[in-house]
């Protein structure tokens, strides 16, 4: 019998084909007023190089790629893990780079829609992400020797606003970057030119491109 004639089979006969577990994490435990405990079972490591390139007349960048070596201890899944450490990625790197936040005076949120507020989409993200596992990094607490992958690939995304300010700095040597998120092509361009950068209604772009105030 093949495996297509048993599943549907099984189909046929009302027979469940999903298997569902559940993992209880052992010996966590944490007393809030000392202080003191054990509030995590293991810890997840990595690390990730972020290339970018960024036009210093225009403001806008482009991520170049981004490489990942990533510590899941083993792998259940290799195919579903991959999807959850390149998902934290485009997570990572939308909320470093274009997901502003903006509110009025009254504390409204002026950026409520997709027209206002910018998500990472598949043109976003870089063309080459490379993802490695560590390899021989079995988790002894975990089921199968696994980590759990969930949200840590997200903390990747924050070397993208180094790699901008480095870029930003061997353009310009000498300008002050201050701790600014998310870096959007807007921030970026009053970092590189705040003497001349002014309100949008009183700036005029010249034929050849340059900025002309108003």
């Amino acid at each position: 019998m093949s495996w297509k004639e048993l599943v549907a089979a099984a189909y046929e006969r009302r027979v469940g084909l999903s298997a569902y577990g559940h993992f209880a994490t052992p010996d966590i435990h944490f007393d809030k007023k000392k202080e003191k405990g054990r509030p995590f079972a293991y810890h997840t490591y990595g690390t990730a190089i972020v290339e970018v390139t960024v036009d210093c007349l225009r403001g806008v960048y482009e991520i170049d790629s981004v490489k990942i070596v990533h510590d899941l201890g083993r792998p259940l899944n290799l195919e579903i893990d991959l999807g959850q450490v390149e998902g934290g990625l485009a997570q990572g790197l939308g909320w470093m780079t274009v997901e502003d936040l903006q509110y009025n005076a009254e504390g409204r949120l002026l950026s409520s829609a997709l027209a206002t507020y910018k998500v990472p989409d598949v043109y976003f993200m870089p063309d080459d992400i490379r993802v490695e596992f560590l390899e021989h990094a079995d988790e002894p607490i975990g089921p199968f020797g696994n980590k759990a992958v969930g949200e840590p690939p997200l903390m990747y995304g924050i070397g993208v606003w180094f790699a901008i300010r480095d870029a930003i700095r061997a353009f310009r040597p000498d300008v002050d970057i201050p701790y600014s998120s998310p870096m959007t092509p807007e921030r970026l361009l009053m970092t590189l030119y705040p003497q001349t950068m002014t309100p949008a209604s009183a700036v005029e772009v010249g034929s050849s491109g340059e900025i002309v105030k108003g």
